[in-house]
């Protein structure tokens, strides 16, 4: 694994300075920030109020895609990448903006995480996301629970944006020269059952999967312009055992509350069992209790799309 991060180092220092520089790459980069974007409430992105911050982890981060894509929505956000150079180019955006990010040179999924990624600050995320870099991880499933173990139990969300399966010799990761890309390409693509299957294993519950209506389309030096479908998927940390505990618990009170035909007040109408085919909702039968009266109770600029495919 060692010898796979070197070559993504390498491969990506190289392309650092004109990553996102041709008019496809914007496009792409563009199309993944408001894809997002109109999918806040899907993916449980929880909205910043007054003593709520909203924490994000930008992993595999390149020159800040992702970053420009959510800053509005976020707090504070913190990200890494194997490539001095990607960081680099990060940080200028991030210094020349004005936003509260900040991006490391780290690798989480290594045999052994630096120390100083330990500390408090780096757990706890309120999202965590992984843009177009799926396809170059050696150990999906290590990273998605390497970045499961970095959220907030209960509520923080892992997100991933990639591409569905294709040929492999449809990649040629844009014949970019220097080092060779082709060696950083672990995945062609993924489907939806196996990275369900993967954030199940990791620790993750409601998992969501959803592609875009319109294909990407790349470029090849050699005159080739494949397309590509790009998804988006997610998933929320389960709680702990007591956190699961109060959730039934909180359940249970809603049931009763409303087979008791709770009044606002917290006091009883009449009540009288029954069998309501649509269980009120739609959802189909079930027993319920009816009443004669009451209710039961710092910022990267939008302009400046920048990417990692």
């Amino acid at each position: 694994m060692a010898s796979h991060s070197e070559a993504n180092r390498q491969a990506f220092d190289h392309l650092a300075s004109t990553y996102n520089s041709k008019p496809w790459q914007i496009a792409l980069s563009t199309q993944v920030s408001d894809a997002l974007r109109s999918r806040l409430t899907w993916l449980g992105l929880p909205t910043p109020s007054p003593g709520r911050d909203i924490k994000l982890l930008d992993y595999a981060c390149g020159p800040g895609s992702i970053t420009t894509a959510l800053s509005p929505y976020v707090t504070q956000t913190l990200a890494l990448d194997v490539s001095p150079n990607m960081v680099e180019a990060y940080n200028a955006t991030a210094t020349a903006s004005g936003a509260n990010a900040k991006a490391s040179v780290g690798d989480l999924v290594a045999e052994t995480v630096a120390p100083e990624f330990e500390g408090e600050e780096w757990k706890d995320f309120d999202v965590a996301v992984i843009g177009l870099g799926f396809h170059h991880f050696a150990d999906p499933a290590l990273a998605v629970k390497r970045l499961t173990e970095r959220l907030k139990v209960g509520t923080g969300v892992l997100v991933i944006v990639d591409f569905l399966p294709f040929a492999p010799k449809e990649h040629q990761h844009h014949s970019h020269s220097g080092p060779d890309m082709q060696t950083t390409i672990k995945h062609h693509g993924f489907t939806s059952s196996g990275l369900e299957s993967l954030f199940t294993s990791s620790g993750l519950e409601d998992f969501g999967f959803q592609t875009l209506p319109e294909p990407a389309k790349l470029e090849f030096a050699d005159g080739g312009t494949p397309e590509r479908t790009v998804f988006i998927a997610k998933g929320k940390r389960t709680p702990t055992v007591a956190g699961k505990l109060w959730r039934f618990i909180g359940g249970f009170q809603d049931v009763v509350s409303g087979q008791m035909g709770l009044k606002p007040d917290g006091t009883a109408g009449e009540w009288k069992a029954g069998f309501r085919k649509d269980g009120g909702d739609g959802s189909g039968s079930r027993m319920v209790g009816t009443k004669d009266e009451g209710t039961a109770g710092g910022m990267f600029r939008r302009d400046e799309p920048i990417g990692k495919d």
